[in-house]
């Protein structure tokens, strides 16, 4: 028997131990992990930049929490199977930390701060006019908002969509004569954008248990339904500016409603492009009102000689130009400073969100920040103590 001689094997490419063969899909979700760190960096962007000068970044503001959200997924993922590649969507993150403790808070200050004292209640709320039109189908609402206002006990009550009555029909909703009567506060200010054939007035109001001493309106000539007032209230010896502001909204109507609840259930080509542009164009529109009406407001606290308290329905979230462009002028945000959770205002048919604000100037402080739990409108009351605290 003829031994062959053998043949020596093949040489093998080196290879690194250890390493794996990198799945299919990692290029195209490393390409889509890039496009949105992209947008993650745009919404920090978006806050700096007026809707009367590039209004589309306005839009990356409101999808802020779904884009970071998307980010995190990202870091979870990599850490699985790529770790370098989780630094694009960590330092994105990293970089506007800041941005994310507007949105949540884990544990705010309960305490009053040193020299604050027992402080002042605060609330701010809007009422969507006491239920005036049943839209809940709850005809205790109305009674049950009276109830809340009664247990939480403001000593300064913001109201905005609020109604009155005047002169009193014996089948009308009575609410000012009812506040002023059955609580403890002594001044009113009330400014309405819109009467009725009946005596029905719609609008806003501050009402106060500490003496008003000077008030004004800030009206916005591009939108009759919004309004901002200011009242000077004489509070144990300081004086605070407490703006009270209901500022535009996006105004949907119930085809934008019903579109976007039928999302999910399909529509066809046409109608999603027109329900979609009809949005697209709501959203514009109140993005540009809004800038206006907070320049007026800010350029109103500018001139403000006593410590401002700002109390309202922004209609926009903390990643927006608006609430940044308050913040400039050196307002704290209650939330930031005493609230915890989410504290989601908004509880209508458009994505939950923070809307509604407490800011405050520096020489006050805030502890004790509330979401009230309570849904009897379509926005969440908010509630806080502050205090002048001279340093």
């Amino acid at each position: 028997m003829t031994n062959r001689p053998r043949t020596a094997p093949r040489p093998q490419p080196p290879t690194l131990a250890g390493k794996k063969r990198p799945s299919r899909w990692h290029r195209p979700l490393w390409w889509l992990n890039l496009g949105f760190v992209l947008l993650l960096l745009l919404c920090y962007a978006s806050i700096h930049v007026s809707p009367l000068t590039f209004w589309p970044l306005a839009f990356l503001g409101i999808a802020y929490p779904y884009i970071l959200a998307v980010n995190f997924f990202f870091i979870a993922w990599w850490l699985l199977f790529r770790r370098k590649r989780t630094l694009p969507s960590l330092i994105a993150v990293l970089l506007g930390w800041g941005h994310v403790t507007n949105y949540v808070q884990l544990s705010g200050s309960t305490e009053a701060p040193e020299g604050a004292g027992k402080g002042t209640s605060v609330m701010s709320y809007n009422v969507r006019l006491f239920d005036l039109y049943n839209w809940s189908h709850n005809k205790r609402t109305c009674a049950e908002i009276f109830a809340l206002l009664h247990r939480e006990d403001p000593s300064i009550l913001c109201l905005q969509e609020y109604y009155d009555q005047h002169p009193v029909r014996p089948d009308g909703l009575v609410t000012t004569d009812s506040l002023m009567a059955n609580w403890r506060f002594t001044s009113i200010h009330d400014e309405y954008t819109a009467k009725a054939k009946w005596g029905q007035r719609f609008g806003i109001a501050t009402l106060s248990a500490y003496p008003i001493v000077k008030r004004g309106a800030i009206h916005f000539p591009d939108d009759l339904n919004n309004l901002c007032i200011w009242s000077d209230i004489a509070i144990r010896g300081d004086t605070v500016r407490v703006y009270n502001a209901h500022l535009a909204s996006i105004r949907f109507g119930d085809e934008d409603y019903r579109f976007m609840k039928e999302l999910d259930t399909g529509t066809d080509r046409d109608s999603l492009a027109t329900g979609a542009g009809r949005i697209m164009g709501r959203l514009k529109n109140a993005f540009i009102r809004r800038a206006n009406e907070v320049q007026a407001i800010a350029d109103h606290m500018r001139t403000s000689p006593h410590p401002v308290l700002y109390c309202g329905d922004l209609n926009d979230t903390p990643m927006s130009w608006g609430y940044n462009h308050l913040r400039e002028l050196g307002l704290r945000d209650a939330f930031v400073e005493g609230g915890s959770g989410l504290g989601h205002t908004y509880i209508g048919d458009f994505p939950s969100f923070r809307i509604d604000h407490i800011l405050h100037s520096e020489a006050i402080r805030s502890w004790g920040f509330r979401t009230v739990p309570d849904e009897l409108s379509d926005h969440r009351a908010i509630t806080c103590r502050v205090a002048v605290v001279k340093e």
